[in-house]
Parts: C-alpha cells; structure tokens; sequence
C-alpha cells in the first residue's frame, strides 16, 4: 500500500499544531490561516485527527492487562540471588507523534483491522473454523454451554419459555429460520411431560433450538426436561450419554443435525425419553 507523503503545508502546519514550530514560523503560520481558507480547512482537518489519534491511543493505554499475563508475571520464579551490574547511563527519550504520524497510524490500524474482518466475514466458513478447530474449542465447550442454560433455565418458573406452547406455529418457524434445522415437535405426554415452550440460544458460537417440558407426575415432578437441536457435531459423529454438574445428557447424530436430551441426573429415563423423541421430532 503507497501512503502519499504530506506537502510542505501539512508538515508546516503539523509542526504548528504539534507546539513544534519556532516562533517567527508559528507567527508565519497564524498570518497564513487569517488569510487562506484552503490552509485553515487543512490545519481544521488536521487537528482533529490528531486529537481523534491521542484519544485512541489514551484509550488503548486504559485497556486492562490480560488475566494469563498477570498469572504469569505472578508466579514467575525469582531469582536465588540479584546481582546490580553497573550501567551506563541512558538518555532519556520522549516520544511524541506529530499529527501526521497520528494519523497515519490510526489509518494503518484501521487498514489492517478493516482486512481482518473483510476476510472473516466475506468466508463463514473460516468463522466456523475459527471456532471449532482452533486450540481449546473442543465439543467439551459448546456441550458444556448446552448444560449451562439449560441449569439456568431450569430453575426459572414464570420464565422457563421464551415462546409459549400455545404458539406451536410461532416456535417451529423461528427455531427453524435460526437454526436451518427442521423439526417436529414431540408430544412425550406418556412419559409424563408436557410441553412448556421453547428457547434459542447460542453454543459454541452456533444456534441451538431448546424445546422445553416439565415432568407432572413420578417422582421427579416439576423436573425440567430439554430436547436440543444443533448444527454442531461431536467428534466423530458419535451419540453421547454422560453426566455433568449433577445434569444427563443423551444426544444422537443425524446427517443434518445433532439432537440431545438434557435433563437433571436423577432422571433414570432420559434414555426412553430420547428414543421416543428421536422417533418424533
């Protein structure tokens, strides 16, 4: 990328609004905006990038140190023993971008985010990559935030749902525009549950759609059960069946969707719910 290089005006006025100019050039320079609007517009447009650049760099100064850093710096080793080697002395420097310096650097910022999200955002497919196959987005985390809402939703009472199951149609059109997943809602009503309604939220960075029911009768009455639907698959395409934080989860693969069975660890017949439900939805 060419950056043009600032006329002879821009730099004579960069070093006026920087406080860099002498006194018989700042004088010089006051004359010239009297009676130029063409250098008065220019210094305008100058002074305020270099005003929008200290503010971005004031900014990115406030920004708080990263928690690993932190750690790091903590619990590094001290040495057994500190030894002061004799140093000569350093002079002291003072940095100060000009206005010009200001503003390139802000331009360049923006240039090179602006790329970034060009490419990220012109491939979903990278996006998706990005999150599933990089380091440490593992099935562990979007199964894990599966369980995470489905423990905090399971405690809510007057605000299990977001859509009523009185409005069958209204769930089925949004779950199925926002997860690209189609479905039918299961009527589990001789496993004891009724439909309550249905929730969308986000895992692992993707859609899943939440049908939600709640057991009226057997010992676990009251308990919330959930059937999850998602376009994310496990490793290897395999069904799951484990506990986590006191919650089952008992999932299978379709070739277009992975669906599970959430519910609290005491519910000894999330198996049978899942296999009436992977015939019914």
């Amino acid at each position: 990328m060419n950056i043009p290089q600032p006329s002879p005006l821009e730099l004579r006025l960069s070093a006026f609004i920087d406080g860099q100019a002498g006194d018989e050039e700042r004088h010089d320079v006051e004359d010239l905006l009297v009676n130029d609007p063409q250098a008065r517009s220019l210094h305008d447009a100058l002074k305020r990038g270099a005003d929008l650049g200290r503010r971005a760099f004031d900014d990115m100064l406030k920004e708080p140190v990263p928690l690993d850093l932190v750690r790091t710096i903590k619990n590094a080793p001290l040495p057994r023993r500190a030894v002061r080697l004799p140093q000569a002395p350093r002079p002291t420097l003072s940095f100060k971008p000009s206005g010009l310096q200001t503003i390139a650097a802000c331009a360049l910022l923006f240039v090179i985010g602006g790329g970034i999200g060009y490419m990220i955002g012109g491939n979903p497919a990278a996006s998706q990559f990005s999150m599933l196959s990089m380091p440490g987005a593992s099935n562990r985390d979007w199964l894990d935030d599966i369980i995470a809402h489905y423990r905090l939703y399971a405690r809510q009472t007057n605000h299990l749902a977001e859509i009523p199951a009185e409005r069958p149609a209204d769930i089925l059109e949004w779950l199925t525009t926002n997860t690209g997943v189609g479905f039918r809602i299961p009527d589990l009503s001789d496993s004891g549950l009724t439909f309550e309604g249905a929730r969308l939220f986000a895992a692992g960075g993707t859609p899943v759609g939440q049908l939600l029911y709640r057991r009226t009768d057997g010992d676990g009455d009251g308990d919330v059960i959930a059937i999850s639907f998602t376009k994310l698959r496990p490793e290897g395409n395999r069904s799951i069946e484990e506990i986590r934080n006191d919650t089952s989860l008992v999932s299978w693969v379709t070739p277009l969707a992975t669906y599970m069975v959430v519910g609290p660890s005491s519910a000894a017949d999330l198996d049978d719910i899942a296999a009436k439900a992977a015939g019914l939805i």
